[in-house]
């Protein structure tokens, strides 16, 4: 699927720090999966501060994004709930000297202006949690995903790199891989993976095997290896 980032001017490296403090789910970049909402959070900010209207697409699938990126903390809210509101609600009033979850990417739906008079009247003690929730869960369908950490970014900028960027790299790992378990030299290794089955599935981009972790590839380039001495034995 692709998610979408709405903004005033267009640009290529993202800077973390210059991200709003006081969002949802806390400081990150925002995206998502709903473009209308992206083209009018972008128009919205050209209403604010000029500009250009800009909308920014990237590639994303939660299981591959998952799949590549273990060392992640994920948190995921499927739908309004009270969990989602107290969390909401901490990063929306937070004082500067506390600091915001540790999750590197949180999603679930926006808390947008439209709530905002329900936020206030409970924060107020004017409503409880129960009825403040019932309230939103009558609003439109909304999303967003928050990148909150530079290891998160890194992993959705990484994912939308060119497919031969990523089979480069895929290359040069399993080139260090070999290298290090036969102990043999970088010629030698490169050679042996630009000679595999394996590599030839990694350059068909239409396969998408470069979408997958080195760690999986190398296990079967090793598998390829383990049975090509076999047949030559056999």
């Amino acid at each position: 699927m692709k998610i979408y980032h709405g903004t005033n001017v267009a640009f290529g490296a993202i800077d973390l720090k210059l991200c709003p403090p006081d969002r949802d789910f806390g400081q990150g970049f925002y995206c998502t999966n709903i473009r209308k909402h992206a083209q009018e959070r972008a128009e919205d900010k050209v209403a604010k501060d000029g500009g250009t209207a800009v909308v920014l697409e990237y590639e994303f699938d939660w299981k591959e994004f998952e799949n590549r990126n273990p060392i992640l903390k994920i948190k995921r809210f499927e739908n309004v709930s009270a969990e989602w509101a107290q969390f909401i609600m901490f990063h929306r009033l937070r004082k500067a000297d506390e600091a915001q979850h540790n999750y590197d990417v949180v999603e679930g739906p926006v808390a947008n202006d439209k709530m905002f008079r329900q936020f206030q009247l409970f924060a107020d003690n004017r409503i409880k949690l129960s009825e403040f929730v019932s309230r939103l869960k009558f609003r439109e369908a909304t999303h967003q995903i928050a990148f909150c950490t530079e290891r998160a970014l890194d992993a959705l900028l990484d994912y939308n790199q060119p497919p031969r960027y990523k089979i480069e790299a895929l290359v040069a790992e399993l080139t260090v891989m070999l290298m290090q378990d036969r102990n043999i030299s970088k010629v030698n290794a490169m050679e042996i993976v630009y000679h595999s089955a394996i590599f030839a599935q990694l350059a068909d981009e239409k396969k998408g095997y470069y979408l997958k972790p080195a760690s999986k590839i190398y296990e079967l380039l090793k598998q390829e290896l383990i049975n090509s001495n076999s047949n030559l034995h056999g």
